[in-house]
């Protein structure tokens, strides 16, 4: 099987996103297929090459003496449904899908999710689809379906700007929702599912004739397990920075938690086996930890609502960002200049990749200087506001989204790519 070397991040997923908003407003075959197209460019991004071992690793796993198709089948089903189900959400929720990722509870319920399956993959826990009778029979067609939706949710944060651009344009062609639109929503979602997961079908199936495993696997089994433990890892980051838990007090809180079960399992009984030892470690540690947890949350939200003031200007490296948009927009109108909106959330990883960008790059750094920068976070009352107005509907979708208004308020530019940062700074720029 030929090499294909993973591509441009920047450049795929900005021309994927101009053929997705271009072309899936229709219902026909061609819909289907540049939907079916643009998953299949998407499986090109870097971010999803390091799933594809993992795909090999457990279709290895669990397909013993199972035909060879039956596996990489089933775990290429889980993959399509959870992009169906996002469409599915969509079409429910008229365009409000990662409204309900901006939940910290969700975040760290999926954190939960991805630990647990990353302790399933270092064999340190069985969990209720990772019987060892089923996997020794090729059996256990579920757990491989539930892996498989896994999967789905591991690459999803790899396409979001494709993914967005599908869900907006769902959201904006439906008017009222009806079975009709909510199954044609999750239809089209289901379609770029089946395009971006091919190549792991594919991989499935070559993966099965593989040299059979040694001792070697077993490294290989802990660096994929580390790699799952990291995508939890991002997920409770998200968790606890939307509860407003500062970015540098975060990986101490990981750490504790981790070194915590660690105590609790090596405190255990000697006699106990591996899985039952971490299993009564994680409802000891899960009850210790929601305690705790509990509490300093309570407190911390206390002591944050207690010294809450109301902030004009938000200073980043050498650029000055107003916080109140009447303010921001009074000085766009004296001074004549554009003003640039960041939508911004503690939470969202790409808001504060661009945020990085504004000081890394000195184009974007010089163009933002001669502009009026207005930062909106999504706890802000103001927010819902923005989100309401017709013209800025990719904020029902998600984050990070950016605009730029010239100085009578008329809109020049909006995007939701932090990496179109060629586009923005041409609109800056012009006179």
């Amino acid at each position: 099987m030929g090499c294909v070397l993973p591509i441009s991040a920047e450049a795929v997923s900005e021309s994927l996103r101009k053929i997705v908003v271009e072309g899936i407003s229709g219902d026909g075959p061609t819909t289907g297929l540049i939907l079916v197209m643009g998953g299949i460019l998407a499986s090109l991004l870097p971010c999803v090459y390091p799933l594809y071992p993992i795909t090999v690793g457990i279709i290895r796993a669990r397909g013993e003496g199972s035909p060879k198709i039956l596996h990489p089948a089933i775990y290429y089903l889980g993959l399509v449904v959870t992009y169906s189900c996002f469409g599915l959400i969509a079409g429910f929720s008229g365009g409000a899908f990662n409204v309900i990722l901006r939940y910290p509870i969700v975040n760290l319920g999926l954190s939960i999710f991805i630990f647990l399956l990353a302790l399933g993959s270092l064999d340190l826990i069985h969990l209720p689809f990772f019987r060892s009778k089923e996997v020794k029979t090729g059996q256990g067609c579920g757990g491989t379906f539930l892996l498989g939706m896994g999967a789905g949710l591991l690459s999803s944060p790899c396409v979001g700007p494709v993914v967005v651009a599908i869900l907006l344009q769902i959201t904006a062609g439906a008017g009222v929702i009806s079975i009709g639109s909510v199954f044609l929503a999750s239809f089209k979602m289901f379609l770029f599912g089946v395009g971006l997961g091919f190549p792991f079908l594919m991989i499935g199936v070559f993966g099965l004739s593989l040299p059979k495993s040694g001792k070697w696997m077993r490294w290989i089994q802990w660096i994929l397990g580390i790699f799952v433990l990291y995508f939890s890892y991002t997920y409770f980051q998200k968790s606890l920075s939307g509860w407003g838990i500062p970015d540098s007090s975060i990986p101490l809180a990981a750490f504790g938690i981790l070194f915590l079960l660690f105590c609790l399992y090596f405190f255990l009984p000697d006699e106990w086996n591996r899985y039952v030892k971490m299993k009564k470690t994680l409802l000891l540690g899960g009850i210790i930890l929601s305690a705790v947890g509990l509490v300093v949350l309570l407190m911390y939200n206390l002591e944050r609502t207690n010294s809450i003031s109301v902030v004009e200007m938000e200073t980043k490296g050498n650029l000055s960002w107003h916080r109140i948009p009447s303010k921001a927009y009074a000085e766009g109108t004296e001074t004549g200049k554009k003003v640039f909106i960041d939508f911004y959330a503690d939470w969202c990883t790409n808001c504060k990749t661009f945020e990085e960008l504004t000081q890394s790059d000195s184009a974007l750094n010089d163009a933002l200087q001669g502009a009026v920068l207005l930062k909106i976070k999504d706890q802000d009352p103001i927010f819902e506001t923005y989100a309401k107005d017709p013209r800025f509907e990719e904020l029902k979708i998600g984050l990070p989204f950016f605009v730029i208004l010239d100085a009578d308020g008329n809109l020049l530019y909006k995007n939701t790519d932090y990496q179109d940062t060629s586009t923005m700074i041409q609109i800056l720029k012009q006179l």
